[in-house]
């Protein structure tokens, strides 16, 4: 009997696991190029976002710094530094041609679909990253020595932060995704809701720990390499269903999988064995209700050899930012996850910058997404919107993507993701907080040896 990685791996996996086969190796930029980024008084921020605003005003100038809220200590709900803002205008079915210039195919199909309640709040752009300078100087450094490892199986000679901030292709931008920052280690507890056309909700919950040497601010790059170290190692640990509780799994993924592949155990509480895990990639429908694929999480997830990929250059759109009020412990899943889509009074949309990339299958390969294009906010490299198409050119799914500042990693980060599904209308929430605790960065740290397949039979108790 074979046995596979539970929705919990997937789900969490998504969020953080690096590509593992990438396309023709790519070159360092030049000296000149990289002397572009900086953060003062440079052309290019060094996450490599365009560091002026719009001409029309509509989108400020970058700022490195964001002041973080009074009060507020490692472990407290993320306060809304913007919870002032009003909006600036509403966009619906009845007036959204006016609009579309800023609008991607997915989200246009959204009004379509769902004419009488889908609805975009746009307030006031706001691009305070406040990242540290750890996540800020190791971009700037990787713009001149970071590449694709042969045969694009990985990255080498990258490090603590955007390992291509000048990105020459859409397989550079690809690896951008997940690496500005994240804490060296931290647990979530989170929850994910599939809402069906009827808006009855099935729940599913996991506690993820995550160990990420790639972002500790002790090593050096050559410590890092030289030590071998994991990119990020994930403890996932189920909690619901109830069907499903006990079940878990651990995922080693590294930087330079052509050198060392990733590697997965999983632990069956119905069997009480821990057993090495087939390869989790592509498009194998998994998780809560098996409703997403592996490879479609947070609008791209695992190998990219299935794809060619074009850079398609950056644009201006209204996209989900600053989506604070959407974790607001205080609104059931009911309310805040209404059928067709999440309720639009708890989602914000900003006008912001975006880097598009667009990914088709090759030929003579297989995916059940035969096209994807996915935007990247380029202040932050979360992916924010992904339109996916079936294989006969139909757009099929559409993903948006919240994000919030963290105020202690520090800065812009993923947060709750909607895969929705405009054949069947339904769709998927994922890592949701609002009935969860959060843990403090750093809190309860485990060792190294903590993360080690025997430790998963300690966990698998119903």
């Amino acid at each position: 009997m074979k046995y596979t990685i539970k929705k919990t791996l997937i789900a969490a996996s998504c969020a953080g696991v690096m590509f593992a086969a990438m396309g023709t190796a790519h070159a360092k930029v030049s000296a000149e190029e990289a002397a572009k980024l900086g953060i003062e008084g440079t052309e290019l921020t060094p996450f490599g976002a365009i560091r002026a605003g719009n001409a029309e005003g509509t989108i400020p100038a970058w700022t490195p710094e964001m002041k973080v809220p009074d009060g507020f200590k490692s472990g407290d709900r993320y306060p809304d530094p913007y919870a002032d803002d009003k909006p600036l205008f509403t966009i619906t079915a009845e007036n959204v041609d006016k609009y579309k210039d800023k609008l991607t195919a997915g989200q246009i199909e959204m009004f379509k679909t769902f004419p009488e309640t889908f609805k975009m709040h746009i307030y006031p752009t706001h691009r305070g990253t406040g990242f540290s300078d750890f996540a800020y100087q190791s971009a700037m450094k990787n713009a001149s020595r970071a590449e694709l490892a042969p045969g694009g199986n990985g990255i080498r000679n990258a490090f603590g932060g955007v390992p291509f901030p000048i990105p020459k292709s859409g397989d550079e931008a690809a690896w951008n995704m997940g690496t500005a920052t994240a804490a060296k280690f931290f647990r979530e507890y989170n929850e994910q809701v599939l809402v069906y056309r009827n808006g009855k909700q099935s729940i599913g919950g996991s506690t993820n720990t995550l160990y990420n040497p790639y972002f500790d601010p002790e090593l050096t790059l050559e410590e890092y390499e030289a030590g071998n170290y994991q990119r990020q190692i994930l403890m996932i640990e189920t909690t619901a269903p109830a069907r499903e509780k006990g079940g878990s799994a651990l995922v080693y993924t590294q930087t330079d999988t052509g050198k060392t592949p990733q590697s997965a155990w999983s632990y069956s509480p119905g069997v009480r064995r821990v057993r090495r895990a087939p390869t989790v990639a592509y498009d194998n429908f998994e998780g809560l209700g098996k409703f997403n694929t592996v490879d479609a999480g947070k609008g791209f997830n695992g190998a990219t050899d299935r794809y060619d990929w074009k850079l398609l250059g950056r644009k201006e759109l209204y996209v989900p930012y600053n989506a604070y009020k959407f974790d607001d412990p205080n609104v059931s899943f009911e309310e805040l996850l209404t059928a067709g889509h999440a309720n639009p009074e708890y989602m914000r949309y900003e006008l912001h910058r975006v880097w598009e990339v667009e990914a088709t299958v090759k030929e003579g390969q297989r995916n059940v997404f035969g096209k994807r294009t996915i935007h990247f906010d380029e202040d932050s490299w979360v992916p924010v919107v992904t339109d996916l198409y079936d294989n006969r050119g139909v757009l099929w799914r559409v993903v948006l993507g919240n994000s919030i500042n963290r105020f202690d990693w520090p800065g812009v980060t993923m947060r709750a993701y909607m895969y929705h599904d405009l054949f069947s209308k339904e769709y998927l929430a994922d890592t949701l907080w609002n009935r969860t605790e959060i843990e403090p960065k750093n809190f309860n740290y485990k060792e190294y040896s903590y993360f080690k397949p025997s430790t998963l039979r300690k966990l698998g108790v119903r």
